[in-house]
This record gives structure tokens, sequence and C-alpha cells, in this order.
């Protein structure tokens, strides 16, 4: 009798988890303009009302979908939990390794710069406030840059960066000297970001 509550949770997690992969799924194949309940549950093989039954509305889905690990990495859950106390002195290289996730993330993701470019166009704040919730228990997880008088502005600048530079190769070449179409490119963006977190902590 005590097995069958873990099993009914073991197989709604992973029915959630379909679905919110599905949403990606969509997204990349259609647009976000097709995003829709009928067609994310035919993508991920599940009775439409079990999106309503576990994320209410569409728009519940996508927030979920901003704060899983389909969006970027370091927005999942899994990500927060597995950093620990974070000393003063790891603090530059810590923030540094995730602030390159999340660029690596974004390059790889189209479905994620898919949806920022709808997100900017259609001007809703829904999914810019759940990643910034994420981003400020990052933060607080991680704990200010030692010697930096605004880590919050520092990474707010870091990451508006991130998000232009990364929708921009969808569509051109270079931007100033920096191929944005070879992984040369790539790497000069980060060792750029390196040094500036590397900088403003000493």
């Amino acid at each position: 009798m005590k097995i069958e509550p873990r099993i009914k949770k073991r197989d709604k997690e992973r029915t959630k988890s379909k679905i919110l992969k599905a949403v990606g799924e969509v997204i990349e194949q259609h647009g976000t303009e097709k995003v829709g309940v009928n067609l994310i549950a035919r993508t991920a093989g599940v009775n439409k009302v079990l999106i309503y039954r576990y994320f209410n509305s569409v728009d519940g889905l996508m927030e979920q979908y901003v704060t899983s690990g389909e969006y970027t990495s370091t927005t999942g859950e899994e990500y927060l939990e597995n950093i620990g106390v974070v000393a003063s002195e790891d603090r530059a290289k810590t923030m540094t390794s995730m602030v390159l996730t999340f660029l690596s993330d974004l390059r790889e993701r189209k479905a994620t710069r898919d949806l920022l470019r709808w997100e900017i166009g259609t001007g809703k704040s829904m999914l810019s406030d759940a990643r910034n919730e994420v981003a400020l228990r990052l933060l607080n997880r991680i704990g200010d840059l030692p010697n930096c008088p605004d880590t919050g502005a520092l990474m707010t600048f870091i990451t508006a960066g991130i998000y232009y530079l990364t929708i921009s190769k969808d569509y051109r070449e270079k931007m100033i000297t920096v191929d944005l179409q070879s992984d040369e490119g790539w790497h000069k963006i980060e060792k750029v970001i390196e040094d500036i977190i590397t900088n403003a902590s000493k």
C-alpha cells in the first residue's frame, strides 16, 4: 500500500518532464506561435487534460518550462541544489562557470532563443519574472563577488550581452571583429567574460 503513492509520484514527475520537453520540441519545430495545449500534448504523447492538471494553463506551463532544465540547465532546480556553500575566494570561479554554462546552453538551444525573441516581441513579463526569480536565487546561493560594488548589476550586464549575442548569431555572421558562427569567436567572448568577472572581484 505504501509503494503505490511513490509510484504515482514518479509517474507524475515523468509525465511532467515529457510535457516540458515537448514545449521545446514544439517551439523548435513549429515556432512560438504554434505553442498550444493540443500540439504540446500530441508531441508529448499525453492527454491534454494532464497539462491543465499539472500546470493549470499554458502560461503556467511556460513558467515552469523557464524554471526547468529544459530552458537552460542553469535555471533548473538540480543546478541550484548542486551549488554548495561557496567560499569568498571561489565565488568568481563559480560564477564564471555558471555564466559560461548559460552561454553554452543558449548557443545550443534554438528553442530557448526563439522563446526569448517571442518574449521581447510581445512584451510579456511573465517569463522574465520567472527567470529573475531563478537568477536571484543563484546569486544568493553563490554570494557577492569580493570587492565588487554591485554583483547584481554586473551579472545583469553580462546576461544581457549573452542574450543579444546568442540571438544575433541566428541572423548575422559577425559582430564587429567577432565571428559569431565559429567556436573561435565564441571562445573570445568566453575569455572576455572570464576576465570581467575575475577582475571585478579583485
